[in-house]
């Protein structure tokens, strides 16, 4: 009797222990699984990024197949069963056919079972949504809130937009000098409405549905803002005399920027007109010649105050075209846009195609011998890997028959400035004179050197865990682990091909879960 009530007295204990963790089911639940599917998701986002990097880079369509929704459901389960036999025998009773004892015997079996049943909803990216994510171009305000979440300059505006200047041999030599800027804190970027396309305000006592600027119909990939506005830091009074140098420099360059952006601008009348007019400082091309050359070489004693009070605190990059008559009236040479940026799928063939990519395809021998390279080291600093001439490949950078000798020309003196002891990477800039036109080439063969990316290929996988890998038809494509550039500008990438995409129109999963237990 004794023994019977042992037996269920054990079998309340062992179910009440096991009912009883039903209520650290879900805790746990969480807790194992929350990691796991985030891991996963995001490993297989960024495989699918560099896949259709290197479809685009293989002339093949792209596809985005999204994980858009993971219900995860567990459930516990238990099983209980108790057996008494020769209920009534007494130990000692004989068989007499056996000749064993027998006795009363008890038998007790529990059993528990968890059970996860994910379910994961996959959408690809196909029709109207397909077109919205991938050819709307990037607009002004991703790339201000790109620049305020502390994303680089350089890769920034040299991935997304395909002219800053009016003259397109001028890109580079703006996007250098806005780099050196940048880099010295004497820079800010902010997305802004240009007060040249703001609509003029209705004539008094004129409805309110006429008048209405033709510039509130926006282009597509431009919401509120339509200029990227860049903004001459002040300096600081208290700085020590240290600094003339640098505050020379910065004062160049701005300079120089006001100079290749002439004839463009909003009119600027400066705080002392007079003052200006004796320092020769009228914001005339002659001027501001003049000026980058007497900064450069610090001929004379300069007040860097009053040059800084005579030149615009800001300028600005319209993304619109502005209206003929408005153009006319502010005097610019033209109303064409100064920005234009590229869509998604822009992004990707502008950075991975010949001629000139900004993402290299390259095999293990040549990317460790990018990687020596002694000015690619700073990897805190720099946002891009500087190749010279000889790592290229020979389609990466084409020379136009009866040009080679001018080409071979650049090369060498760029070469040489990039190994130099005076070299900052940014603005090609040898002390010696030199015209203005090789100025430009120099600039641009120098922006041109740059890849941002650096993706290894190879018939094997790595042997070293890679950042991100991809596997098609015989070759192996993968950004190394130690490769943090290449590795920050992978996530920009990823980042400028979702930021234009649209919210799903599919209604989430509705799974039964039960509540029971």
């Amino acid at each position: 009797m004794l023994r019977v009530k042992g037996c269920k007295l054990a079998v309340v204990a062992v179910a009440a222990c096991i009912l009883g963790n039903c209520q650290y089911i879900g805790p746990v639940a969480i807790d194992q699984g929350r990691g796991r599917y985030n891991d996963i998701i995001q490993s297989t986002s960024k495989a699918q990024t560099l896949a259709n990097i290197v479809r685009v880079y293989n002339h093949e369509p792209i596809a985005y197949m999204d994980v858009t929704e993971v219900d995860a459901t567990q459930s516990v389960s238990g099983n209980f069963a108790v057996a008494w036999n020769a209920i009534g025998a007494h130990p000692g009773s004989k068989s007499t056919s056996a000749g064993q004892i027998l006795g009363q015997t008890d038998n007790v079996t529990a059993g528990g079972v968890y059970t996860e049943s994910p379910l994961i909803r996959y959408q690809p990216l196909l029709g109207q949504p397909l077109v919205a994510q991938l050819v709307t171009p990037v607009n002004v305000d991703s790339l201000g809130l790109l620049y305020d979440s502390s994303w680089k300059v350089t890769p920034l505006l040299d991935l997304s937009t395909s002219y800053l200047t009016l003259d397109y041999d001028e890109f580079y030599v703006a996007l250098n000098i806005i780099s050196e800027l940048y880099t010295a804190g004497a820079l800010e970027l902010v997305a802004a409405k240009s007060d040249l396309t703001k609509p003029p305000a209705p004539a008094a006592g004129a409805s309110g549905g006429e008048g209405k600027s033709s510039l509130a119909a926006k282009p597509a990939g431009i919401t509120g803002d339509d200029t990227l506005d860049l903004y001459l830091q002040p300096f600081h009074p208290h700085e020590p005399r240290a600094e003339l140098a640098q505050h020379r420099r910065v004062l160049q360059l701005w300079t120089r920027l006001a100079w290749l952006y002439y004839g463009t601008q909003p009119k600027f009348v400066p705080q002392n007109p007079g003052r200006c007019a004796q320092i020769g400082l009228l914001m005339t091309p002659a001027d501001l010649r003049a000026w980058d050359q007497t900064l450069r070489t610090n001929s004379r004693g300069i007040n860097l105050d009053e040059v800084r009070n005579c030149l615009p605190s800001f300028i600005e990059l319209r993304a619109v075209a502005l209206p003929p008559t408005v153009a006319h009236r502010e005097g610019l040479q033209s109303g064409a846009p100064l920005m234009r940026t590229y869509s998604a799928l822009g992004i990707l063939k502008n950075a991975t195609e010949r001629p000139h990519p900004k993402i290299a395809f390259v095999s293990a021998d040549v990317y460790d011998k990018i990687r020596a390279l002694p000015w690619n080291q700073d990897v805190d600093n720099l946002s891009f890997h500087t190749l010279l001439p000889e790592h290229e490949h020979p389609l990466d950078n084409p020379v136009a028959a009866g040009h080679e000798a001018e080409n071979a020309k650049i090369d060498r003196a760029v070469a040489d400035w990039i190994q130099g002891s005076e070299s900052n990477l940014y603005v090609y800039e040898p002390r010696g004179p030199i015209s203005e036109t090789d100025y430009l080439k120099g600039n641009r063969r120098l922006g041109l050197l740059r890849r941002y990316i650096l993706v290894v290929v190879d018939t094997a996988p790595p042997r070293v865990p890679p950042y991100v890998s991809y596997c098609d038809r015989g070759k192996c494509y993968y950004i190394a682990g130690d490769d943090e550039i290449s590795q920050k500008n992978f996530d920009l990438v990823a980042l400028f091909l979702t930021m234009m995409a649209i919210p799903s129109a599919v209604p989430p999963l509705a799974p039964v879960i039960s509540t029971g237990g």
